[in-house]
């Protein structure tokens, strides 16, 4: 049989089945990594316009990819993915956002970069509420 059962490869956790998610596939699998997304080496920003148009984009994606995990079929099990490993710290999971799943976890945000995460879904669901988007 196949060890091939969708993103379960992320953390070896071959006994979490998300191959019927409704990521799996999509035309754009960067929509499930917003916030990721640091700037290139060479890229500058040079005012807080530029900085401000690349977080809405980011929030954009996010909104994207929780409006399609909230009807996704895996979204059970590709939550307790998130919850393990690395995936803990990057990426959307179970509808849930790496700030969200280590506020759900007590673990501790004081970290500049662990708070980043934690005030990107707070911006993202504030936009849903706002949109009247549920997820």
């Amino acid at each position: 049989p196949s060890h091939d059962r969708g993103f379960g490869y992320l953390s070896n956790d071959r006994d979490l089945d998300v191959s019927d998610g409704l990521c799996v596939g999509h035309e754009n699998p960067d929509l499930w990594f917003a916030g990721e997304v640091d700037k290139d080496d060479n890229e500058v920003w040079t005012n807080t316009r530029e900085q401000k148009v690349r977080h809405i984009l980011e929030v954009d994606k996010a909104v994207s990819a929780l409006s399609v995990c909230s009807n996704c079929p895996a979204k059970v099990n590709c939550l307790e993915l998130g919850m393990r490993g690395p995936q803990l710290y990057y990426g959307i999971y179970g509808g849930t956002m790496p700030g969200e799943r280590l506020l759900m976890l007590g673990r501790s945000v004081k970290r500049a970069t662990l708070a980043n995460k934690v005030n990107f879904a707070r911006k993202v669901r504030k936009t849903m509420r706002e949109r009247g988007i549920s997820g």
